[in-house]
Parts: structure tokens; C-alpha cells; sequence
């Protein structure tokens, strides 16, 4: 086959989404799991990501930082999946503790029983920004970006989902 500047320019993109990939693979996966709540749904969900990321990328335009642009499609095909699905999810998240006792570990089951509850209570629109700065550590400018909303609106989404969290979870926190 011969050399085109077409067929190099390809090569060279698919090269920059594969280093992107890898970079961002583990924490797509991350996101998926915080937003879906299912490690069991993460690897199919992560693979619908990556086709729609790959597809897309020679559109990217560098608006946003790359990988806020590849958290957005991840983002958007979790809330696609869901409405698909319809039906209540939650937030998976195990507790690791090596030196905590039995009592101890029970307590930490049934806050983060309790935890897990009082996420799925709030709506789409306040759980997403909380578990991506929560989860993700994004910063609110980045939320903001990745949702496509002003930066006041993610601080009054995180500032109510903070308050109906204290408010269902009470002692607990």
C-alpha cells in the first residue's frame, strides 16, 4: 500500500488515542463504576466508551483538555445505560480494613449500607457532580466542563446533594 498523507495522519491519530487510552483507561473504569454502581457492568460499559472515544476522536478539537472530553462520553454513555436500564442501581464500594475488628467491620458495612442508600435516593443531577468529586476528585471547573454546566450551578448541585445526605444519613455521618 502506498504512503498517503491521509493514511500517516490516521496512524498518528490512532497512536495519540491509544496513548490517551492507556492513560485514562483505569479511571474511566473508576467512573463507571461510581456512576453505574456495578463493577459487574464497568468492563462492558468501559469497552462502549472506548469505541465511542475512538470514533469520535478525529472530531476532538481540543476545546477541552482530552481527558475531560473522554470523561464527558464516558459520563454520557453511563446515563445513557441507565435509561436504558431504568431501574434503581447502586453504588458499589468495598471497605478494606486489615485491622478492624469484627464489630468494628459491621459498623463500616452498615454506614456504607446506609451511604450506598442515601446516594441512590438523590436525583441524576445532584449524585452525578457529588460522585465526581467525590470519586473522580475532579475540581468543580472540571465538573462543570465534563456536564456542560455554569461552575454555580455544580456548586448548588453539590452544596443540595450535600444537605439531603446529612439530612437521610443523620448520626451516621
Amino acid at each position: 500500500m502506498a504512503w498517503s498523507p491521509q493514511k500517516a495522519h490516521e496512524t498518528r491519530r490512532h497512536a495519540a488515542f491509544a496513548r490517551l487510552w492507556e492513560q485514562e483507561r483505569e479511571r474511566v473504569w473508576r467512573l463507571i463504576v461510581a456512576l453505574s454502581g456495578s463493577r459487574d457492568e464497568a468492563d462492558d460499559l468501559t469497552q462502549e466508551v472506548s469505541i465511542r472515544a475512538l470514533e469520535g476522536f478525529s472530531r476532538f478539537r481540543g476545546l477541552s483538555s482530552a481527558s475531560t472530553w473522554l470523561h464527558r462520553i464516558t459520563v454520557n454513555v453511563v446515563l445513557r445505560h441507565r435509561e436504558r436500564r431504568r431501574e434503581s442501581v447502586t453504588l458499589e464500594n468495598e471497605t478494606h480494613t486489615t485491622d478492624a475488628g469484627p464489630e468494628r467491620r459491621a459498623v463500616q458495612s452498615d454506614t456504607l449500607r446506609r451511604t450506598q442508600s442515601a446516594l441512590e435516593k438523590l436525583p441524576e443531577d445532584l449524585r452525578t457532580p457529588l460522585v465526581l468529586l467525590a470519586w473522580e476528585e475532579l475540581s468543580y471547573k472540571e465538573i462543570a466542563t465534563l456536564l456542560e454546566i455554569p461552575i454555580g450551578t455544580v456548586m448548588s448541585r453539590l452544596h443540595t446533594a450535600r444537605q439531603r445526605l446529612r439530612k437521610e444519613l443523620g448520626d451516621a455521618l
